[in-house]
């Protein structure tokens, strides 16, 4: 069967907290490959839920998560993650399974990341949904076989900014290591990419054709809105698309920025914990620029006994 993979982005913009790209990588039947797949997995999924909606939400990150509610971010994707063959119970052993062995990070509060999954217990119980979903998907000829990310913490992406000086460039390279990841085990099998689209750039070709020297770039269209590529060798073609809001046109796309914003929220949780450990009254931040130079000033008192220097962890774009 074809595979269809979905790549996402959550934390580009702001100046706390990493920036984590999702991949979700599905198998398709081809007779499905091009239909509306919240159409085929209504039963279990839906866009936009109710407040009594039980079914599962996939779509932009944005239109799901609420920051005084993480629950209905987390139980979608904990529960096609269980579908996926990955290990949920702890945050650590969900990012190694994610990440592999990429799943080590230098701030210090990431050092303590074996805290229990879901966040919360009540409100994400996914493990019934998740065989219901699994047999829904299995019923329609597709199915969600795996979930990798891409982490790149703070201190990490300020030295990678002072070699390229190009925060778009940055997020390039994420998304190539996730489609080599992604498409390492996929054999002669063809391939479907879809990311969204990334920033202000149109052309994708050369990093294309860089990235991927063994295939042969062929390119279909590029535009404001969509640039399309085909790669080909003599037995499989890779078919990759960048498209303006990505994630309402394939749900793949959706669930990786859902995956990548849950994983963000995670991580920020760990980072908010740490500086309340030295403030217990200290507000939490989301990390985006207005709100993050209030918390650069609450914590700044107490910065020097950490050792962290500044550029440890204020993203310098």
């Amino acid at each position: 069967m074809p595979i269809v993979i979905g790549i996402d982005e959550a934390g580009y913009g702001p100046q706390l907290g990493p920036l984590v790209l999702g991949a979700t990588v599905w198998q398709i039947r081809p007779d499905v490959l091009e239909q509306d797949h919240w159409q085929c997995l209504k039963d279990v999924v839906c866009r936009n839920p109710g407040r009594r909606e039980w079914r599962l939400p996939v779509n932009d990150s944005k239109q799901i998560h609420d920051t005084n509610c993480i629950a209905p971010l987390e139980r979608t994707v904990l529960a096609f993650a269980l579908n996926a063959g990955l290990t949920t119970g702890r945050l650590d052993q969900f990012l190694c399974g994610l990440c592999g062995a990429a799943a080590e990070f230098g701030p210090p509060w990431y050092r303590n990341l074996a805290q229990p999954l879901p966040i919360d217990r009540v409100r994400s119980a996914h493990t019934a949904i998740a065989a219901r979903l699994g047999r829904a998907m299995d019923a329609c000829g597709l199915r969600c076989c795996g979930l990798l990310a891409e982490v790149v913490p703070e201190d990490q992406f300020n030295r990678r900014m002072a070699q390229t000086h190009n925060k778009a460039e940055l997020l390039l390279e994420g998304v190539l290591r996730l489609m080599h990841r992604a498409t390492a085990a996929c054999g002669e099998q063809d391939v479907h990419i879809h990311v969204d689209r990334l920033g202000g750039r149109d052309d994708y070709g050369p990093m294309l054709l860089r990235a991927f020297p063994q295939r042969y770039l062929h390119v279909h269209e590029v535009s404001e809105t969509c640039s399309r590529y085909r790669l080909a060798t003599q037995r499989s073609d890779w078919l990759i698309d960048f498209t303006v809001d990505g994630d309402q046109v394939h749900m793949s796309v959706a669930l990786g920025s859902m995956l990548a914003k849950y994983i963000r929220e995670a991580l920020m949780r760990q980072f908010n914990a740490y500086w309340r450990s030295l403030l217990p009254d200290l507000r939490p931040t989301a990390g985006y620029y207005g709100d993050a130079r209030r918390f650069l000033s609450d914590i700044q008192p107490v910065v020097a006994r950490t050792g962290l220097k500044w550029d440890d962890f204020v993203r310098v774009a």
